[in-house]
């Protein structure tokens, strides 16, 4: 169990982003009188839960040619979609 201060220090981050994590997204802590404690447990358990992947990329998106239904059997409209 750590202050938010020496929290901070050994997971090399500021104070400020430690009490935002705590006020505005939930990190679980331990208040006794004024003094705020953070479990290292509590927090890799926190993390894991609120870990996002950011290098995931997007799907692919398929283009699809609206054609009036004549041409639609059409030898034109198969090579069209075989470029697009």
């Amino acid at each position: 169990m750590q202050t938010v201060q020496d929290f901070a220090k050994s997971k090399n981050i500021s104070k400020p982003i430690v009490d935002t994590w705590i006020y505005r997204h939930g990190l679980p802590v331990i208040q006794i009188g004024r003094r705020v404690y953070i479990e290292l447990i509590a927090y890799e358990l926190w993390i894991a839960e609120h870990k996002k992947v950011v290098n995931r990329e997007p799907p692919v998106k398929t283009m699809e040619i609206a054609l009036p239904k004549k041409c639609r059997q059409s030898s034109v409209a198969s090579k069209m979609r075989r470029i697009y």
